[in-house]
């Protein structure tokens, strides 16, 4: 951590003269049960989207070549392949490996990772029947199984059926891909719907989510958990840095700053918690020593820092707060 925090230095580059613009300071309301997630858009200071976490279960990758399937992550939502194929031979999740989208938005560790092979020209499906937990709600509720099978790409669209865990109420749907985005989100409840929750493309730069990460026990072990926190739109970069002061960085700095294009490069650990976490008495205070240099797809500067987790008026959690500037 200490490595990842220190800048890494490279060859200076020349960087023109440019005036930055003014601190501006933004609380996000997530609020304290993290019902929300908001797209927020560093140029315009201003949210663009809000919606509830819950209200889709699947992303389809909407560019050309895209053939991504991603979770609802916010949800804790996982998948399992089963052998079969046909949805009636799927009986019960006995024996099922449960799986996970990891957060850094690599597509190459996605859960759904092998329903389509693509050799030179060869284009082939598993033609397999998924279970997929559909996770969580905000408040702890169980959402329920579903069984999916994702059928083909065509037409630039994707064709997949889906139905109850007992065989009820069966759909197959046809989801033409809109390159307005690079995500859409589709909601296998009310007999299936697209439920565009994701901004235009280029139009957002930071998603404040719930989202599932995979965490460490003390003996190492690994094990998915949903958190709290920051994921960056596809295409920018984050560098972070505690070795300069936040007012102090300036426009030239950036030429010898590693910029990461995880998605979870600001992630959930910009606060920490104070206090016994057993007994609920404890806070989260905001690494206000920590600070994010974001480079946007326009290639547009920001230095960011979060300095609280609170409803500077209710005292209540789930408001993350930051100050970010142009530079």
């Amino acid at each position: 951590m200490a490595a990842f925090l220190t800048s890494c230095f490279k060859d200076d580059e020349i960087v023109p003269p440019h005036d930055s613009g003014d601190v501006n300071t933004v609380i996000i309301p997530m609020t304290q049960y993290y019902v929300y997630q908001l797209y927020f858009n560093l140029e315009n200071n201003e949210i663009v989207e809000s919606n509830e976490r819950e209200i889709f279960d699947l992303n389809f990758g909407c560019h050309d070549s895209s053939s991504v399937i991603r979770l609802n992550t916010a949800n804790f939502a996982l998948v399992a392949e089963t052998a079969f194929e046909n949805f009636e031979d799927v009986t019960d999740t006995v024996g099922l490996e449960w799986k996970f989208d990891k957060s850094d938005g690599n597509p190459d560790s996605l859960a759904i990772s092998n329903w389509i092979s693509i050799q030179d020209a060869d284009t082939s499906y598993s033609n397999k029947v998924w279970v997929l937990n559909r996770g969580l709600s905000a408040l702890g509720i169980q959402l329920g199984l579903m069984k999916i099978k994702f059928i083909q790409i065509k037409n630039n669209s994707y064709y997949f059926a889906f139905c109850d865990i007992d065989n009820s109420n069966m759909h197959e749907v046809v989801l033409p891909k809109d390159d307005r985005y690079g995500l859409m989100q589709y909601s296998l409840s009310n007999g299936g719907e697209v439920v565009q929750t994701e901004p235009f493309v280029n139009s957002w730069d930071l998603l404040f989510t719930q989202y599932t990460t995979l965490l460490f026990t003390a003996e190492g072990l690994a094990y998915p958990y949903i958190v709290n926190g920051v994921l960056q739109s596809p295409g920018s970069g984050i560098a972070v840095d505690s070795t300069m002061g936040f007012n102090d960085i300036v426009l030239s700095d950036t030429s010898r700053l590693d910029f990461s294009t995880n998605y979870d490069a600001i992630g959930y650990d910009w606060k920490r918690i104070e206090g016994d976490v057993q007994t609920g008495n404890y806070v989260y205070v905001a690494r206000i020593e920590w600070n994010y240099i974001i480079k946007d797809n326009k290639s547009l500067f920001y230095k960011l820092r979060f300095v609280s987790f609170y409803d500077p008026i209710t005292g209540e959690k789930g408001y993350p707060t930051f100050e970010y500037q142009p530079l």
